[in-house]
Order: C-alpha cells, then sequence, then structure tokens
C-alpha cells in the first residue's frame, strides 16, 4: 500500500485514494471500503460498527500544516504553542468553543498535585499576570482558555473551534493527515506530524494502531463526573458515574442524567471530566511497577508527581499484594510512550499515552499533561523541520531544550535504563519481601530471576509468617509452591472488613487482606484452592463487601471451577444482587440519583462481575449468560464492552 493513501474513519472504517491530489481539489478516487463502487484492488469490506457500509464519497483537502494538533485540551493547546514557538505551521483543531479541556471547559480549575515547573509555571506566572489567578493553585477559567488563544495565535498558530477529529489519513505505516469534520463538512488536513490530543487516541486508533480499553479481562475503570455549572463557578470536580469518552450513547445519557441529577443549576459542563480513557499501545507501555521502582530512560521527556487518587478499585499484581498509600510518587514518561506502535508521524498525549491503567493516577495531573504537551510540540517541530521520522529525531536536543525550559530535571541528560536488576538486587528484594513487602517492586519487575530465590526463601522461612509472605508473593506469580500455606491461611481466617466502591476520596486498597489471599490461590491455578474459596464464598450474602464478591469471583474463574457454578448462581439469586444494568434511559436516571453515588457502582459491578465468573466456571442454567447479555445493552459503556467481550470469549 505503498503508493496508496488511506483515509481511515474510526474503528472498522477504511477509505482509499489512488494518488495524493493537488492540495486545492478534492482527493479523487476516494472510496469507503466496502461501498459497491470501491477499489477493485480492496482486498476485503470492512462494515462499520453500526453494521451498515459507509457511501462512497470523495473529501476535500482543507489544508497543509507542519504539525497539526487534534484537541486543544490540557495536552493539546500546550502542544500547539510548543510546535509554533519552534517554527512549524501548526493548526488546532477543538471541538468546543474554548481551548484548556478539562482544565478550563470541565471546570477542574485548580491543581491536585504535578511538578509545576517547565511549561507549566509559564501558564501559572501568566495566570497571575493577567488576573486570572485564583488563590494558591487555581485559576478563572475563561482568563486560562483565552491565554491559551492568545498565546497560539501569537506563535503564528491557526485554531478551527466546532470541528472534530474523526479520522487519519495514513499512508502504509505513516500517518500524513487528519480528517475533519467541520460546520461545511469533512475534510482532510495534511500534515507532516499528525498530534492526537484527544485524551481517548481517537486518531490514533482510527488510523489502525493498536489500544488497550475496557474488554474481557476486567472493567476497572477511575470514577468519573459531569459538571454542573453555576454562574462564577472554577472548580466543581465530581465522580458518581463511569463513563466511555468514545460511546456516544454513553456520552448521551451522561448528559441526559447530570441534567437530571443538578436540575437546580444554570448549566452544565461541556466536558465529561474522565480520568482514564482508550489508551495506545506504543513503543513502551509504562507500568505501575516503573513509576514505583523509580525508573529512569535514555529518552525521557515528561515527569509526572502525584499521590495514588485511584478513584476506584485496582487490578494490578503489586496493589493486590501491597496497596498503593498517599505518599507522593514521581515517575519519568519515556518519549517511546508517545508513539504508536508501527506507526510513524503521530504523538499520542494526555490520558491517550501509552501505560497500564494502574498507572494513569500518577501520570495524569494536569501540570505534567501540560508539560507533556509542550514536548510533543516541541518533538513534532523538529520532526518537521528536518524531515526526519520522529523516532529519529535528536532526542537530547529535544531533552536539552525541556531542561532549559524547567519541563524535566536535568539528570534525564544523563539518564540511562535503571532496568534490569542485578541478580544481588533481586536476591535483596526477596530478602527484604518480609517486611511489608519491601522489595516487591523489583521481584514483580524480574519475576522469572526472583521465583528461585523466592522458592528457596519459602522453604527456609524463620517463621510461618514469614513463610506466609513467600506463598503469597508465589501465588500471585502463578507458582503453586505455597498452595498449601494459602489455603490454611485462608481457611484460618474470617471474612475481614472488606472494600465498597469509592470514587472521589479513594486512597489505599480497594482488597482486604483475605481477599488477596484468595486471589493469590486463584492466580496459581490449583484446584486444591477450590475447596477453600467455595467456602469463603458460601459466607457471603448481599450484605458482604465488594472486594469479596470480587476476590471469590476473580479466584474462581481463574480456576475454571465447573463446581462452583452452582455456588455462584445461588449467590446471584440471593435478594438485591441482581437487576442491576441501566438498559434505558429511565434506568441510568435511577442508578445514579442514589444518595451514595458510589452504590450505584458497586451494584452494577458486583452483579457483572459475578456473572462473568459464573459464564467462564461453565454457567448455570443460563444465568450468567443472561445477565451479561442485559449488561451488553446497557448505556453505560464500559459495562456493556466488558459483557460483549465475555460473551464473545
Amino acid at each position: 500500500m505503498a503508493d496508496k493513501l488511506g483515509l481511515r474513519h474510526g474503528e472498522g472504517r477504511f477509505v482509499y485514494t489512488d494518488e495524493f491530489a493537488p492540495l486545492s481539489t478534492s482527493l479523487a478516487g476516494v472510496f469507503t471500503a466496502g461501498a459497491a463502487s470501491g477499489p477493485k484492488d480492496n482486498p476485503e469490506t470492512v462494515v462499520p460498527a453500526s453494521g451498515a457500509a459507509a457511501e462512497a464519497a470523495a473529501l476535500p483537502v482543507l489544508a497543509e500544516y507542519d504539525v497539526v494538533v487534534i484537541g486543544g485540551g490540557t495536552g493539546g493547546a500546550p502542544a500547539g504553542i510548543s510546535a509554533a514557538r519552534r517554527g512549524a505551521r501548526t493548526l488546532v483543531v477543538e471541538y468546543l468553543h474554548g481551548l484548556g479541556g478539562v482544565s478550563t471547559l470541565g471546570l477542574i480549575g485548580n491543581y491536585y498535585w504535578g511538578h509545576r515547573q517547565g511549561f507549566t509555571a509559564e501558564i501559572d506566572a501568566a495566570m497571575e499576570a493577567t488576573g486570572a489567578q485564583r488563590g494558591k493553585s487555581g485559576w478563572y477559567v475563561e482568563g486560562r482558555m483565552e491565554w491559551y488563544r492568545r498565546e497560539l495565535r501569537a506563535a503564528g498558530a491557526d485554531i478551527w473551534f466546532g470541528c472534530i477529529g474523526c479520522g487519519a489519513v495514513v499512508d502504509g505505516n505513516t500517518v500524513k493527515g487528519a480528517v475533519v469534520a467541520t460546520p461545511w463538512g469533512r475534510g482532510v488536513v495534511l500534515a507532516d506530524v499528525v498530534i492526537d490530543s484527544t485524551g481517548n487516541a481517537d486518531i490514533a486508533v482510527a488510523a489502525g494502531a493498536q489500544s488497550v480499553y475496557t474488554d474481557g479481562s476486567y472493567v476497572a475503570v477511575q470514577g468519573t463526573g459531569m459538571p454542573p455549572r453555576n454562574l462564577g463557578a472554577n472548580y466543581t470536580n465530581t465522580d458518581y458515574t463511569i463513563t466511555d469518552d468514545g460511546d456516544i450513547l454513553d456520552m448521551w445519557q451522561t448528559f441526559v442524567v447530570a441534567k437530571d441529577k443538578y436540575k437546580s443549576a444554570f448549566d452544565l459542563g461541556q466536558l465529561i471530566d474522565t480520568r482514564e480513557r482508550r489508551r495506545i499501545v506504543g513503543d513502551f507501555v509504562i507500568s505501575p511497577l516503573d513509576l514505583f521502582n523509580g525508573r529512569t530512560y535514555p529518552d525521557s521527556i515528561g515527569y509526572s508527581y502525584s499521590n495514588f487518587d485511584s478513584h476506584g478499585y485496582t487490578v494490578h499484581p503489586l496493589f493486590t499484594l501491597n496497596p498503593p498509600d498517599k505518599t507522593g510518587v514521581g515517575g519519568y514518561t519515556p518519549y517511546r510512550a508517545l508513539l504508536p506502535e508501527g506507526y510513524e508521524g503521530m504523538l499520542v498525549t494526555g490520558l491517550g499515552i501509552s501505560a497500564h491503567r494502574d498507572a494513569v493516577p500518577i501520570l495524569r495531573m494536569q501540570p505534567d499533561i501540560q508539560n507533556q504537551g509542550y514536548a510533543a510540540g516541541a518533538a513534532a517541530a523538529m520532526a518537521s523541520k528536518s524531515g526526519s521520522p520522529l523516532r529519529a529525531i535528536d532526542i537530547k536536543a529535544l531533552q536539552r531544550h525541556l531542561v532549559e525550559t524547567g519541563c524535566v530535571p536535568e539528570n534525564v541528560l544523563t539518564d540511562t535504563d535503571s532496568y534490569p536488576f542485578s541478580e544481588d538486587e533481586v536476591r535483596k528484594a526477596v530478602a527484604d519481601a518480609v517486611n511489608d513487602f519491601a522489595g516487591l517492586g523489583v521481584i514483580l519487575a524480574q519475576p522469572d530471576d526472583a521465583k528461585p530465590f523466592l522458592r528457596s526463601a519459602y522453604e527456609l522461612a524463620a517463621s510461618p509468617d514469614d513463610r506466609l509472605v513467600y506463598a503469597h508473593i508465589l501465588g500471585m506469580l502463578g507458582d503453586t509452591m505455597g498452595i498449601t500455606t494459602l489455603m490454611e491461611a485462608i481457611d484460618a481466617r474470617d471474612w475481614d472488613e472488606g472494600w465498597n466502591f469509592t470514587g472521589m476520596g479513594q486512597f489505599g486498597g480497594s482488597i482486604s487482606p483475605v481477599d488477596s489471599l484468595i486471589i493469590a490461590a486463584g492466580t496459581t491455578g490449583d484446584r486444591r484452592a477450590l475447596e477453600p474459596v467455595l467456602r469463603k464464598l458460601d459466607a457471603l450474602n448481599a450484605d458482604s463487601a465488594f472486594s469479596h464478591h470480587r476476590a471469590v469471583a476473580v479466584a474462581l474463574e481463574s480456576l475454571k471451577a465447573p463446581e462452583a457454578a452452582l455456588p455462584l448462581a445461588r449467590l446471584l439469586r440471593m435478594p438485591g444482587m441482581m437487576g442491576h444494568a441501566a438498559t434505558d434511559i429511565k434506568d441510568a436516571q435511577s442508578e445514579v440519583l442514589f444518595a451514595d453515588p458510589n452504590l450505584s457502582r458497586n451494584l452494577s459491578l458486583r452483579e457483572l462481575i459475578l456473572a462473568r465468573a459464573l459464564f467462564r466456571c461453565g454457567d448455570y442454567e443460563g444465568l450468567g449468560k443472561r445477565i451479561l447479555r442485559t449488561y451488553a445493552q446497557d448505556l453505560r459503556g464500559h459495562y456493556a464492552r466488558h459483557a460483549n467481550a465475555v460473551l464473545n470469549e
């Protein structure tokens, strides 16, 4: 396909043309795959998710730039300013009427944590100088929007408001521009570099890049809010639902429900404040282990700093064994995490970068995304000016600029990759594990290296408590050596205080010690764990904590035990356990209007996760499948996405 230019519209939609057209004319011969009149050499018909093939259509080339930024939010506006200041002909495309995203139209007009140096420091100084500063770490959202607009125009950038990126222009594996929907129709903007600052990796995914989002693995998503807007409000932080930004039906129901929830408000915010979105699979995937181990890289272009404000529950083994606390954690972002694997000509910023979902709470602070966007804009300008691929830019020159501006500390200029750990470091980490899991990050970073030392430490443990620690870690690594010790520990403990879904203000563990032991036992895959887990299940009811239900479900589906089907079905049929899906707008309104904003999520997630486990254990009288089918029609996109993925396994 090197001789063809592909225009890709969302997942599953592709259009092709045989050659570049003059910029003043339409791209002749551009067809959506599947159309009867499409190119004869098109190898297959690709049908959109709606089930209907799109009609053939020509798209005009609207403009040509060095850099086009899709999304003028927390990362996008800084990216545009940075690229334009470095001499790149730059366009920022923003579908709303103002810039700044969550920090302005999302009404989160206040910092929480974050590295407040670099470009962020410039923004803060400008807020103070222009009178837009509000208190010690807040701002007036209108003043901030105007500053972004003015700085973009002063740097020579163009801004298209009321326009939205809806596709990618792709030549082989190189992104050549974006498809944009404007008030006058769709068209193409060609560019040397496209910066996807949608926050949802929309353009990268349209180009064909692999992404990570809610699937059949789990349905753990940070809580979401749709803020009311009252006159004069600049900071309205909410968390009462879970919204899929890529699901237009879910976004619709979020706005409708919020309108009902905040009847007395002057208006609603323009932006749903999601804290976790779809992420690319980049050349590098940032793990929570990288952050908590203080990993350094030779290509660091960002630095983040926050405590672990999870707004929900965690899934990574690090936190299953040793939950995070409120302590601040700093971490670097390598340039490679902004590059979609297998694709050239595109950078991704913000919540869409390549990272494990349990790393996102450390990475998503506004000061850090502002600096990250600035770095992406500088990188894009460098690539355009030099005519080189993004992966071939002078990374040290970029880092020097970021050090000079204060975006990253000076040590990034000489940092190397601090991985892998030496054998002595791994051995020491295993020895330290008995001290409240000290050294756990090193063990999980190199599990194959650690297992021989863990097995030896288990056999030579000085006390039963130490022996249990090593059995616990081995279990989470899928090793059966300590299964007897885990089983005995589960049977010896009554259900402890568990965890119910908590969004706003959730710090620390989202599972109990007994929950963690049960998950570890199930992760071994050893069927000897079945009986103690089933005994724990028999003690559950509708009043039991969500984390207990989740632990049992995760363990049993890991064991793939048909014997668990009937007990799971009995639990689901207890009063209050079923019937929490929201398949129409009235259901969604009643779920969100609970006095406790966490209750709806708690009940729905519990039912969905237990039904998933029942289905995977062989089902009982079709109950698990029926529940999953109901949630597959849920207006809340993450629940529907998860249920459909499980049903299609």
